[in-house]
């Protein structure tokens, strides 16, 4: 009966550290403010227009900018994805990866 006593309070403890530990990172995340101003480029050259054609059917799924590129998702009729990058300061094409469906 000693044995499950302690048991129990230990258990209660744990419980109680865990819910204290769970309060102080959603504090942390929620209540903190990011003052660090965003990196910029040091200087954004105009490289007018870029094309890049889509194959028939294709739609751009998600576009988002990341570490001076642009990265873009091209998903492909047949179910396959593209995924593009062009760069920020040229406009130029960086590569393309295709992930491509098995029959």
């Amino acid at each position: 009966m000693q044995a499950l006593k302690a048991l129990v309070i230990f258990m209660g403890v744990l419980i109680f550290a865990g819910l204290g530990l769970l309060v102080y990172g959603l504090l942390t995340r929620v209540g903190g403010e990011d003052t660090a101003e965003p990196e910029r480029p040091q200087s954004l050259k105009a490289f007018g227009i870029v094309e890049s054609t889509l194959p028939a059917g294709a739609t751009v799924g998600r576009v988002s900018v990341e570490n001076g590129s642009v990265v873009v998702e091209v998903r492909q009729s047949d179910g396959g994805v593209e995924i593009r990058l062009f760069d920020l300061s040229t406009g130029a094409a960086g590569g393309t990866i295709r992930l491509l469906t098995t029959p």
